[in-house]
């Protein structure tokens, strides 16, 4: 599997031909936002091929310089090929990607107690804990919406702690006051 960062006009198309298939419109910033965050190097947008250069997944990071924890924001495997182990070959390839760069990425998953289908969400955990995440004390709510935090090894693998404020700092760069303030909580160490 082959990783490529695209740059802001690809991004954009699968923006337009991908993401708004494989997420609920209330799940995705406007691609504007990308976009400035693109600019600001603060986003690293990453498609995930074969061999033949065929897309297989994507996965959409925000990194701040200097940090060893980025927030997988977007992940997505190629609708044909879910279920068949792409998704588990992405995240081993994303982690051996980031490892000297990163300890961790960081990965929200809607909590299960408060989703509208539990039974998704479980088995979302569930794959990313197969794949080789690891779950953390962590939650958040942003924008009401309840997540547990997991994170996926790569270089290391940091204390909850450090993740939570890596993870705070990383939304203080996303999402601007006067959004932040009673839109994005956490909850742990």
């Amino acid at each position: 599997m082959q990783i490529r960062l695209l740059d802001c006009a690809a991004a954009q198309q699968i923006y337009e031909t991908r993401m708004v298939q494989d997420f609920p419109a209330a799940e995705l910033k406007p691609f504007s936002a990308v976009r400035e965050m693109m600019q600001a190097g603060i986003y690293e947008p990453l498609v995930l091929e074969d061999e033949a250069g065929h897309l297989q997944a994507y996965a959409w990071q925000v990194m701040l310089p200097g940090h060893r924890s980025a927030l997988l924001d977007y992940f997505a495997v190629r609708k044909n090929l879910r279920g068949s182990g792409i998704g588990t070959q992405a995240l081993h390839a994303l982690a051996e990607y980031y490892k000297e760069r990163l300890d961790d990425l960081i990965l929200e998953c809607e909590h299960p107690e408060e989703a509208p289908d539990q039974a998704i969400a479980r088995r979302r955990i569930a794959f990313y804990l197969r794949a080789g995440a690891c779950a953390t004390r962590l939650e958040s709510r942003v924008f009401g919406v309840r997540y547990q935090i997991l994170t996926l090894p790569c270089g290391g693998h940091a204390e909850d702690s450090v993740v939570g404020q890596e993870l705070k700092e990383l939304y203080r760069m996303m999402v601007p006051e006067p959004y932040y303030r009673g839109n994005v909580i956490f909850y742990g160490p």
